[in-house]
């Protein structure tokens, strides 16, 4: 058994002999290469953009009316879309579904029992629930109108405030998520 680790130890000091031949001390061979390899090499160097002086702008709005103002917002939609004092019932008992907003949702099938079409709805949490026509979802109090079980989608009634402060209703169409 000694004779091997003598062995692998004379092997080992035998190597690092012939590789201490190898070094030249000095370098001097590296130093010369790193001497004449970009002596007559310079970098190019894209001049500098000119800078126009800058101009100065006077906002005068002294005259005119805040852009902020409650009254001063303007509303894109159309008239008919908004419905005059329908507010959402802050009285009402929120069900499961309106935890969620509608993009952590995910309707994944529906079915009928009796007549009357159902939709299974999936959370982001991975728990199913079932809903039916006049079941609230996501968080905007979006009421299911329709259900149509053929095409694998619904059609919920959200009621949101526009940026003038007056309540509208929206239809959202929610289809089956085909993964």
């Amino acid at each position: 058994m000694s004779q091997i680790k003598f062995m692998k130890s004379l092997v080992v000091l035998l190597s690092v002999m012939m590789l201490q031949g190898c070094v030249d001390s000095n370098m001097t061979d590296l130093r010369t290469f790193i001497a004449d390899a970009y002596k007559d090499k310079k970098p190019e160097i894209d001049p500098l953009p000119e800078i126009e002086p800058y101009q100065g702008f006077e906002y005068a709005s002294a005259e005119k009316s805040d852009p902020f103002l409650f009254g001063n917002i303007v509303s894109n939609r159309d008239d008919e879309a908004v419905v005059a004092g329908k507010r959402p019932d802050r009285n009402r008992i929120k069900e499961p579904l309106e935890e969620f907003p509608l993009d952590a949702l995910n309707m994944v099938g529906t079915l009928s029992q009796k007549g009357v079409p159902w939709v299974i709805v999936k959370t982001n949490l991975g728990t199913a629930h079932l809903a039916q026509v006049g079941n609230y979802l996501g968080q905007n109090d979006g009421k299911i109108t329709q259900i149509y079980p053929d095409e694998q989608r619904v059609v919920l009634e959200e009621t949101v405030a526009d940026p003038a402060g007056r309540w509208i209703t929206r239809d959202v169409e929610i289809t089956i998520d085909e993964q």
